[in-house]
């Protein structure tokens, strides 16, 4: 199984997985993407997206060159078969029960190294009215990169994302990160369709950095 797990972390197969999904969500969904030349590629940058649907990660992963690293919940490398293909797909896993320090550790060096950190700002899928966490401004903030609100829904079938202009943090204390996040959930609003936007824009009271995958 090491070897299956080696095998499918190769670039090879996350060039492959992306073009074939992108190649699907074209064909078959329609896909349009707006803003790609707003997301830095010479720099770590924060994707922080709303969160509709277990599509969403390859969905935005598909929609330009760079990689991306998303935040997926550990329940999902339990199987070995499941690691391995999440792993393969640049996946990493994070314990949504508390604060992860080995997933922010993860993060924050992968930031670092130039490469892009997808974060569902809400934490799950669905939830219109559901706040968001700190987790990706918080993470900005200590890597010192932007944030690039990110919007994705549905029109019927067809697949829709729209990246906006990237922001700053506005600072380190909590208020500062609190502030950032309230400024990312509006420019998202702002960036999806009246019928799908957030109903909510205040952060939660308490914070972690999970996304959900599925």
């Amino acid at each position: 199984m090491e070897t299956i797990t080696k095998w499918v972390q190769g670039k090879w197969f996350f060039d492959l997985a992306v073009f074939v999904f992108r190649l699907y969500a074209i064909v078959f969904h329609n896909l349009k993407v707006k803003g790609t030349e707003n997301v830095p590629h010479d720099r770590g940058v924060i994707l922080a997206a709303n969160h509709i649907s277990s599509l969403d990660p390859p969905t935005l992963g598909s929609t330009f060159t760079r990689e991306v690293r998303f935040m997926a919940k550990k329940e999902l490398f339990e199987n070995r078969y499941s690691r391995a293909l999440y792993l393969g797909l640049r996946a990493f896993p994070v314990d949504r029960e508390k604060s992860d320090m080995g997933a922010i550790k993860f993060a924050l060096r992968s930031l670092k190294e130039g490469v892009g950190i997808g974060v569902f700002v809400q934490g799950t899928r669905f939830r219109q009215d559901e706040g968001a966490f700190t987790g990706a401004a918080f993470l900005a903030s200590r890597a010192k990169v932007p944030i690039v609100p990110t919007a994705i829904w549905r029109e019927g079938r067809k697949f829709r994302v729209h990246y906006g202009e990237p922001l700053e943090v506005l600072g380190s204390s909590k208020e500062d990160l609190e502030a950032t996040t309230r400024l990312v959930m509006e420019r998202i609003n702002a960036l999806l369709p009246t019928t799908a936007r957030i109903l909510t824009t205040t952060p939660n009271p308490t914070d972690n950095t999970s996304a959900e995958p599925s």
